[in-house]
């Protein structure tokens, strides 16, 4: 079943007749699934930015996509898109905290092997934590932000010049997190469901003026208005991070010390999930 509220900001946002004050004329595409309008070709550069900033009158939230195939013809399973359509998960069922303490438990702290030796070296890594959840990162102080807006506008375009083959997609949502969960997005490699997921991502928004830009199949970007400006902080922030997704500190030789150190004034976070 299509999405009428969707077409609905489609049509009046962007009717397919050129319009004086019509301010982003909208590439050929197609709804990939019912909350998730995809253009056929690449996002020329500065549309995002544009989409971005029509967001409060269209209520359509831009994504910038990075599909597992190159063709027209894309499915969800391109886009990182859970099977069948998850509707609008109710994120206020999610406690952020209590999900990053438990995947900190399930996920960081798993020792397959058992073996002593792996469980210290595993311990370790983790320092100055070792096994003891921290718990979250305090919200910045607003002084320190700077505009959200400002910072995604600016890392699209970063992502635009380094990768041009980025495509637009459109979702009627209040924001980043919320347009992930409501096209069911779980490119997570199975790490939690959408509506987790858009939870943690909610809660970086409200704290750290975090707003989702780029969705791949199994990545994610976003932007940071608020990033950690010391290491105090920032070790809380890479505990949460190793949490949302461990591969990003088990697939390097860091550790959460050396990882921390590169979030101080990161205005990018990225994630990967093998």
């Amino acid at each position: 079943m299509i999405d009428s509220e969707l077409l609905s900001g489609l049509r009046g946002r962007f009717p397919d007749r050129s319009a004086e004050g019509r301010t982003v004329p909208l590439l050929p595409g197609r709804q990939v699934v019912p909350a998730l309008w995809v253009s056929e070709a690449a996002a020329p550069e500065g549309m995002w930015q544009r989409l971005h900033r029509e967001h409060a009158v269209s209520g359509l939230w831009p994504l910038l996509l990075e599909p597992r195939g190159e063709g027209p013809d894309l499915d969800g399973a391109d886009l990182g898109l859970a099977p069948g359509q998850p509707g609008k998960p109710a994120l206020e069922g999610y406690d952020p905290e209590v999900l990053l303490r438990g995947w900190w438990e399930r996920a960081v702290l798993w020792c397959p092997t058992g073996d002593p030796q792996e469980r210290a070296e595993l311990l370790e890594t983790l320092e100055p934590f070792g096994a003891a959840w921290p718990g979250l990162a305090p919200a910045a102080a607003a002084a320190a932000a700077r505009d959200p807006q400002d910072c995604a506008d600016r890392l699209a375009r970063q992502l635009l010049r380094s990768r041009p083959g980025l495509r637009i997609g459109l979702v009627r949502a209040d924001g980043g997190a919320e347009a992930l969960a409501a096209c069911g997005w779980n490119g997570t490699n199975g790490h939690g469901d959408s509506g987790a997921i858009a939870a943690v991502l909610r809660s970086w928004q409200e704290r750290f003026g975090a707003r989702v830009v780029q969705v791949g199949a199994d990545s994610l970007y976003l932007s940071v208005a608020a990033p950690p400006t010391g290491l105090e902080e920032a070790l809380l922030v890479a505990a949460e991070h190793a949490a949302f997704c461990p591969d990003n500190l088990f697939q390097s030789d860091e550790g959460l010390g050396g990882y921390a150190e590169e979030l101080v004034d990161e205005g990018c976070w990225s994630f990967w999930w093998d």
